[in-house]
C-alpha cells in the first residue's frame, strides 16, 4: 500500500498561529483536535552516525521513535527507559536491532531538547466528512529563545483534490518554504553549538602542491590539533571509548607528522614536542589498552566453553575495576598543568610565523617533498618485507607494523596531492598488510598480559582455579590464532608487493 502524500512548510514569522486558522476558515470547515505540548529529545553519536545512515531518533516522554531523514516512521520503543546510551542498554526489541550496527561502540548523546507545542486541524467537507489535515506545531528548544513554527498537510485517502486546493490557499500566504526532520534537528543541534557532521574521525586536510611544506604542515598540525580538542571533553566525561581512541589517533599521527616532516619546524621544536605528544600518549595508553579487552568481552565468551566462562567473569570484572582506577588517574593528569601547557604552546606556534620555528626545509614546496618522504617510507617496507620468513624472529613483525604505520600516515597526510582513486586504491592494498601486522600484534600483546596475569594468581581457592581455567583456555585459543595470522604474513606481504601493486604505485608517485 502506497503511503499518504503529506508536505510540511516552515511558518514564516510574520504568519502566526492564530491569523493562519483565520484565513483557512475563510475557505475551509475545519474541527480543531484537542492541542498536545510535549518535551522532545534529538539524539546521535558525537560523530553523527544515525545522520549518516539517514535516520533520527528522539525520546518523546519514554517512548524512542526512529524515522528516516524525510520523516517516514521507522521503529518505535514504547515505554523505555528515559535514558539508554549504547544500543546493548535498549531492551530486545527490533528498534535495538537496527541501531546497533550503526552505533557500534558508541554512546549516543543527547543533541538538545525542546517543547513542542501541536495543533491538529481536520479539514471537513460539506459532508462534515474530514478530507484532509492540517498540523500546526511550534517548536521552542531549551536554553533557547529561538522558536520554529511549522505546518504540516497530510492527505485523507480518497480526497487527493482536497488536499491540492489546500495547497494552493497556503502558497498564496508566501508559506514556500519545506521542511524536513532533517531541518529541524539542524535547528535544535544549533541551540547546542553543533552541526550535523560536524565531526569525522577520517582525516581530510587538502592540500596545495605549490605550497610551502611550512604551511603544509602547519595546516596539518592544526587539524590533528583540533581533533584532540573536539575530543578531549568526551574522554574527560569518559562518554564511551571512542573519544580516547580518536584523540590517541590524533596524538599519533602529530608524532608520526613531526618525523616524516623532519627539517620544515626548528629542530628545537620538532625534538621537544616529539617528546610532549609521547608524553600525552603515554597517559592515555593504559585506559585505551583495557578499554580493547573490555570491548572484546563477548567474542572472548564464545571462545571458551560454558564451564570455563565463569572465570572470564571474574577476570573481565577485574579488569572493569583497574579501567575505572586508570581513567581517574588519566583525568587528573590531562586536568593537569603539563598536559595544557603542551597543547597551548603548540597552538601558539602553530599561529606564529616567527623565524624561531622555521627549519631548513620550510620554504621547498610540499609536493616535492611529500614524493620523497613516500618513496622513502615505500621503500623501507618492501626492502623489510622482503627480509622476513618462516624462522624470523616476532620482533622483525613488529618493526615492519611501525614502517607500515608510517608509510600509511604519509599517504594520508599527502592524499589529496595525487590522484584520489588511484592512492585509495594503493591505501587498501597497505591496509590488507597493516590488517595482518596489526592482528599479529594485538594477538602477542593479549598473549603477554594474560600470561603475566596468570603468573600472579594465588592458587588454593575455587575463584583462583576458575580464573585460571578461563585465562589458560584463551591464551590456547590465542595462541593458535596468533599462529594462523603468522602463516598468513608472506602470502599478504606477496599480495602487496606484486606487480600489478608496484605498476600503481609507480604511476602514483613515479
Amino acid at each position: 500500500m502506497q503511503p499518504l502524500h503529506h508536505i510540511a512548510w516552515h511558518l514564516p514569522e510574520n504568519l502566526d498561529f492564530q491569523n493562519l486558522q483565520l484565513s483557512l476558515a475563510d475557505r475551509f470547515a475545519f474541527k480543531r483536535e484537542t492541542e498536545n505540548k510535549k518535551v522532545c529529545r534529538w539524539y546521535d553519536t558525537f560523530d553523527w552516525r544515525l545522520f549518516q545512515s539517514n535516520h533520527i531518533l528522539t525520546r518523546e516522554g519514554q517512548d524512542w521513535i526512529l524515522q528516516d531523514l524525510a520523516g517516514r516512521r521507522v521503529d518505535k520503543l514504547r515505554g523505555g527507559r528515559k535514558i539508554y546510551r549504547f544500543s546493548r542498554d535498549f531492551p530486545q526489541s527490533s528498534l535495538r536491532d537496527t541501531l546497533t550496527p550503526i552505533l557500534s561502540v558508541r554512546a549516543l548523546i543527547e543533541l538538545g531538547s525542546a517543547d513542542i507545542y501541536t495543533q491538529r486541524l481536520n479539514i471537513l467537507n460539506g459532508d462534515k466528512k474530514t478530507v484532509a489535515q492540517v498540523e500546526l506545531k511550534k517548536i521552542t528548544p531549551k536554553h533557547n529563545d529561538r522558536q520554529l513554527a511549522t505546518i504540516r498537510l497530510q492527505e485523507v485517502r480518497g480526497y487527493a483534490n482536497w488536499l491540492k486546493k489546500i495547497k494552493k490557499h497556503l502558497l498564496a500566504l508566501n508559506i514556500s518554504e519545506q521542511t524536513t526532520p532533517s531541518d529541524i534537528l539542524l535547528f535544535i543541534a544549533e541551540s547546542s553549538g553543533r552541526t550535523p557532521l560536524d565531526y569525522s574521525s577520517k582525516y581530510d586536510v587538502p592540500l596545495d602542491p605549490e605550497m610551502t611544506s611550512r604551511d603544509a604542515a602547519v595546516r596539518i598540525y592544526r587539524f590533528l590539533l583540533a581533533a584532540i580538542r573536539k575530543n578531549e571533553q568526551g574522554v574527560l566525561d569518559d562518554i564511551d571509548s571512542e573519544f580516547l581512541h580518536d584523540l590517541r589517533v590524533a596524538v599519533r599521527r602529530t608524532r608520526s607528522a613531526i618525523t616524516l616532516l623532519r627539517g620544515v619546524l626548528s629542530p628545537e621544536i620538532e625534538g621537544r614536542f616529539k617528546e610532549e605528544f609521547k608524553y600525552i600518549g603515554a597517559i592515555t595508553g593504559s585506559v585505551r589498552d583495557l578499554d580493547v579487552y573490555l570491548l572484546n568481552r563477548d567474542s572472548y565468551g564464545k571462545k571458551l566453553p560454558e564451564r570455563l566462562r565463569s572465570g572470564l567473569d571474574i577476570f573481565f570484572d577485574d579488569l572493569a575495576e583497574r579501567r575505572r582506577r586508570e581513567q581517574r588517574k588519566m583525568v587528573r593528569t590531562m586536568r593537569g598543568p603539563r598536559y595544557q601547557r603542551i597543547l597551548d604552546e603548540w597552538e601558539s606556534i602553530l599561529s606564529s610565523d616567527a623565524e624561531t620555528v622555521a627549519g631548513e626545509k620550510e620554504t621547498i614546496p610540499i609536493s616535492e617533498l611529500a614524493g620523497k618522504i613516500i618513496h622513502k617510507r615505500f621503500r623501507k617496507v618492501l626492502r623489510d618485507g622482503k627480509k622476513i620468513h618462516a624462522d624470523t624472529q616476532d620482533e622483525e613483525l613488529h618493526r615492519l607494523r611501525i614502517e607500515c604505520k608510517k608509510l600509511r600516515y604519509s599517504l594520508e597526510f599527502f592524499s589529496s596531492l595525487y590522484d584520489p582513486k588511484r592512492i585509495q586504491q594503493f591505501i587498501r592494498q597497505l591496509k590488507m598488510l597493516q590488517d595482518n601486522l596489526g592482528d599479529f600484534n594485538d594477538l602477542s600483546v593479549q598473549q603477554h598480559m594474560l600470561a603475566d596475569l596468570l603468573s600472579h594468581i594465588r592458587p588454593g581457592t575455587v575463584k583462583a582455579r576458575e580464573l585460571a581455567a578461563a585465562i589458560g583456555g584463551l591464551m590456547t585459543g590465542l595462541f593458535l590464532r596468533h599462529q594462523d595470522v603468522r602463516t598468513r604474513f608472506e602470502k599478504t606481504f606477496a599480495h602487496f608487493s606484486r606487480e600489478k601493486n608496484l605498476a600503481l604505485y609507480h604511476a602514483l608517485f613515479g
